[in-house]
């Protein structure tokens, strides 16, 4: 009898550029990491083994196809989690909430947390998003014919005052609220640059920036918890988002632990923020390069608005103001890149993945496929018409993400940014500062190195035939 020999089943690797040993291409990633990722997929494909980075493979994964396989049809298999809580900055900022637990944990905890950013709820949220960013045009008139603005600084700022009055009940002007901005955005800029650094110092070596970054997390929690603790006390209900969130109750009538009701709140305070406030400066700065795109935009706004105060019932009215947004988005996505981690083997673009492997998904490579975007860098937002939405594959525009993990902060943000781009785009223009080259800059979030300062120019066609009405305090 003749013995039959079994050929093994042959696992193809992706390919990619030769690393070094134990950091393989991190160094170089690190150094220009859009500039590498971006050609790395050109030269080798949409999904890339990037090396060894020490006892795991990485992989860069951009082709729509295999983002879809991983966000929505083997979702099980990819944990986001692990790798955030390998970051101990992350775990200071943000504990175990929602962005980095998983399993049974993530699941209780959006359940618990989604009925306070449903559709519904935000609709009640948009007076606040208008009248703070009154507050800031009233400022800003003050400031006509000045120094330019740092565009990226004054978006940010405008929607953490808006998201702690929503979230906390914070009024913009108070001290506690400065306080926690400023304690927050000390924490989120250390992160912001520690991200790319190959070896990162423990938090417990007292260098200079690591004392400060605790410090900066104890006045987060410093304000944090006297808040959370009036609110356990109290029988008053600022019906704002905290307190949906502290009535909420699983399955089995529990509500949150203090603690991980910090976490959340904490995670709350950055995501409310950092995709609305990213997404406006750049808005601003690519309607600036694209006259005709503006003057359209400007036309549905004088025949939609004529002037007024923009609010939520508006905003299926203004398409092509969310168009607008929405190219933004693709041609400078905010959380340009993210990360997962394999459980076990898998198969994606034909090639085999090993399990325990680190996967990057780079929003900013796939907003940019010429593939599947033509003529990618140019600013089209009728890319984003209602009647070309099928063209495309679903998971070749993902500033949100995707599958179950998919930021459920979407609508309020798109909300945000619409209503606040509405009223701005009705008084000023802005425009770069003379002599200002763009240089981007990819920390957590995608900005522009020196914070994009732009000039204020009133509409004259605003000025000659309107004015909004603001309110004097919030």
């Amino acid at each position: 009898m003749i013995k039959q020999s079994i050929s093994p089943v042959i696992r193809k690797a992706p390919p990619g550029p030769r690393g070094l040993p134990i950091v393989g291409n991190f160094p170089q990633i690190a150094s220009n990491p859009l500039q590498f990722l971006t050609h790395a997929t050109r030269q080798y494909g949409g999904v890339v083994h990037l090396g060894a980075m020490g006892l795991q493979q990485l992989y860069l994964v951009t082709d729509p196809e295999s983002l879809k396989h991983m966000l929505l049809e083997n979702t099980q298999n990819y944990t986001k989690g692990s790798n955030y809580q390998k970051d101990e900055a992350m775990t200071a900022i943000i504990g175990n909430g929602l962005v980095s637990s998983e399993g049974e944990l993530w699941r209780r905890q959006r359940r618990m947390m989604q009925p306070a950013l449903h559709r519904k709820q935000v609709a009640n949220m948009t007076t606040v998003m208008t009248d703070i960013t009154a507050q800031m045009l009233e400022e800003w008139r003050r400031m006509e014919n000045a120094q330019p603005i740092n565009m990226f600084k004054q978006m940010l700022l405008l929607t953490q005052k808006i998201i702690l009055k929503l979230l906390l009940s914070l009024e913009p002007d108070s001290k506690e609220s400065a306080e926690l901005i400023r304690g927050w955005s000390t924490a989120f800029d250390f992160h912001c640059d520690r991200v790319w650094s190959v070896f990162k110092l423990p938090l417990s070596i007292p260098t200079p920036k690591n004392r400060k970054f605790l410090q900066a997390v104890r006045t987060v929690d410093g304000i944090l918890q006297p808040i959370f603790q009036k609110r356990q006390q109290s029988n008053d209900d600022p019906n704002d988002i905290l307190s949906m969130i502290m009535m909420a109750r699983d399955e089995s009538g529990k509500g949150m632990s203090d603690q991980q009701l910090r976490d959340e709140i904490s995670a709350l305070i950055g995501a409310g923020f950092e995709t609305s406030g990213t997404s406006l400066a750049w808005t601003f700065y690519l309607l600036s390069q694209y006259p005709a795109v503006e003057e359209k935009l400007h036309s549905e706004l004088a025949t939609v608005l004529g002037g007024r105060t923009p609010t939520f019932e508006d905003l299926p009215n203004l398409k092509y103001t969310k168009m607008v947004v929405e190219e933004a988005m693709r041609i400078y996505p905010a959380v340009w890149i993210n990360s997962r981690s394999t459980i076990g083997d898998d198969e994606l673009g034909g090639y085999h993945i090993p399990g325990g492997s680190m996967i990057m998904l780079c929003s900013f490579v796939t907003h940019h496929l010429p593939e599947v975007w033509e003529n990618p860098e140019d600013f089209v937002p009728e890319r984003f018409a209602p009647e070309r939405i099928f063209e495309r594959q679903r998971h070749a525009y993902i500033p949100f993400g995707g599958g179950p993990r998919q930021c459920m902060g979407d609508v309020f943000a798109l909300t945000e940014i619409q209503l606040v781009l509405a009223m701005i785009a009705q008084q000023y223009r802005l425009r770069p500062a003379p002599g200002y080259q763009l240089e981007l800059e990819p920390k957590l979030v995608l900005q522009a190195r020196g914070g994009l300062p732009m000039i204020l120019e009133p509409r004259p066609s605003f000025v000659k035939h309107s004015r909004l009405e603001y309110p004097s305090k919030v």
